[in-house]
Order: C-alpha cells, then structure tokens, then sequence
C-alpha cells in the first residue's frame, strides 16, 4: 500500500508501515542526501516504535485472554496446584497494612 492509499483508505497503523516503507526506501538508496540521512533515520525509528506500541496494544486485546493462558499453562503442569483449587486467599485486605 502506498502512502496515498494508506492515507485514503487505511488505518493509522497501516499509513505508518507505509512512511515507514517509504523513509526506509530512501535511507537505503544511494541518492539519499546525507544532510537528510540523521533526520530520516530518527523519524525511521520512531515510526517503527509507533507501529511496535499499535501491535502490542493489539495483542493484548482482552486481558482476561492472558490469564487464561496461564490458568491452562499452569493446568498443565500442576492441576492440584492451589492457585487453581482456591486454597490461596488473594483478596486484598486493607486492614492488614
């Protein structure tokens, strides 16, 4: 997708990949001027971290998600275990600080 399309038509996310694409296109290519070489590679980076912070925001979707993966890991490896049989009390207790 090219950064007029992505603009037109895609999310935010997908505008980013493609100035990223774009940017990285010309940091890599021989014609890049070198006085733009600093400035492009520093806006390379922060796109790339901008997209890395949307993918992991993305992953984590529901939280519940994650603790049920770990309730199955745990499952797996010990079904007695007390996290899984209510045998720890977890609740917080205001009183006892």
């Amino acid at each position: 997708m090219t950064v007029e399309q992505a603009a037109k038509n895609g999310s935010h996310r997908d505008l980013l990949v493609a100035i990223r694409d774009r940017i990285a296109e010309t940091v890599a290519g021989a014609s890049c001027p070198p006085r733009d070489l600093a400035s492009l590679t520093k806006r390379l980076q922060d796109i790339a971290h901008q997209i890395e912070a949307i993918d992991a925001r993305d992953a984590e979707g529901d939280p519940g998600q994650r603790i049920r993966e770990l309730e199955s890991a745990l499952r797996a490896i010990d079904p007695s275990h007390p996290l899984l049989t209510g045998a720890i009390d977890d609740r917080y207790d205001a009183s006892a600080i």
